[in-house]
């Protein structure tokens, strides 16, 4: 969790330096003002990676040489400096000590909901398998080591694919499977923990027409492959059709989280502002997860909280804030809170960025 950041020549930004409460932090003004920047350096914080853009160098505010970014985590008294130059790589360091993007997932954890990805209902199975296995890899030191050995067998499988052959393949099906079953228990217990954690959360807002929808959503983990065969039958079942497609097209790189409503694929019935607010609350499930049953403090991060929302659905979110037990940073265009609204939320903040540059 951070409660100080400080930014140089970061963005739009010569240089900003604000505290955050551990509670509600919201931050608004104009399109352009650097509200998006704020949230990014602070997902940078988490991550070592943009929720913007790939290429870091183009973080550096222009005409600069470079950025540096600090923060500071009060609880704990840990600091973070990150800073990359033009002609230099990122470098992170934890208590001044030089740490790796994974390590600072595991320090620093955090999720970024932001316009490219803001619906996880909608997005791709790649992006919900990486929201599940994010909270994974900062909770259990052992799914790290079991994720890499799993796709390290499978890039080796993959290779002799790719080759034509299926010539030596046998050993390499083998550890697929034992790495695979162990990596599907782990992604299917955090799976359950979390879809409980989720109706807790839907029993405590308000039953309105905003929120009736929430309670009709089927919710399951797919494994990634039929879950009534052992997944070294099903891989050497599917040989000869992977070596047609140059590749295994069974197995835990393929599970994915499915929403039915009605046996009906539930993107096809929710709007955009429903699967929005649906996001949210399965994010903030996960970390309700990290922090009852790991004792993680874990931030979530939502960038321009009212698009695709409309006025119902964002007083659904509004009665959110009040049961949330983690840091939230988010923003917004307008400012939606007024002097009557702010006491009902733990710990709330206001920004507006404007007159913070």
């Amino acid at each position: 969790m951070i409660n100080n950041l400080l930014l140089r020549n970061f963005r739009c930004f010569d240089s900003l330096d604000i505290s955050l409460t551990s509670g509600i932090n919201f931050f608004y003004g104009k399109n352009g003002s650097g509200k998006t920047s704020i949230l990014e350096s602070l997902y940078l914080c988490s991550s070592g990676k943009s929720f913007k853009s790939s290429n870091i160098k183009s973080l550096i505010k222009l005409d600069k040489d470079s950025f540096l970014i600090k923060s500071f985590d009060s609880e704990r008294g840990y600091t973070l400096q990150i800073s990359k130059s033009n002609n230099a790589s990122l470098t992170i360091l934890v208590n001044n000590s030089k740490v790796t993007s994974s390590k600072l997932i595991k320090e620093f954890p955090a999720t970024a909901i932001h316009n490219n990805t803001f619906s996880f209902a909608d997005a791709s199975p790649d992006f919900r398998r990486k929201i599940l296995d994010r909270a994974l890899f900062v909770s259990n030191d052992q799914f790290s080591e079991t994720w890499f050995s799993f796709y390290r067998c499978l890039k080796q499988r993959n290779s002799i694919l790719r080759g034509g052959s299926l010539k030596n393949i046998e050993p390499w099906d083998i550890k697929i499977a034992d790495e695979g079953v162990k990596l599907n228990k782990y992604r299917a217990d955090f799976f359950n923990l979390t879809l409980n954690e989720l109706y807790n959360i839907i029993d405590k807002l308000d039953e309105s027409k905003s929120t009736n929808y929430l309670k009709n959503i089927d919710i399951s983990l797919y494994s990634g492959w039929a879950n009534d065969s052992s997944l070294l039958s099903i891989i050497a079942d599917n040989r000869y059709q992977d070596l047609k497609r140059r590749t295994t097209t069974l197995g835990p790189h393929k599970a994915d989280i499915k929403f039915l409503i009605n046996n009906i694929d539930a993107r096809q019935i929710l709007s955009r502002g429903e699967q929005k607010l649906f996001s949210i609350l399965w994010c903030c499930a996960q970390h309700e997860v990290l922090r009852k049953s790991f004792n993680i403090k874990a931030s979530l991060i939502i960038d321009d909280i009212k698009s695709e929302l409309d006025d119902s659905t964002f007083l659904v979110f509004l009665n959110l804030l009040k049961f949330l037990n983690n840091q939230v940073i988010f923003s917004c265009i307008d400012d939606h809170f007024s002097s009557k609204i702010e006491p009902n939320f733990r710990e709330f903040k206001k920004f507006h960025v404007e007159q913070l540059r």
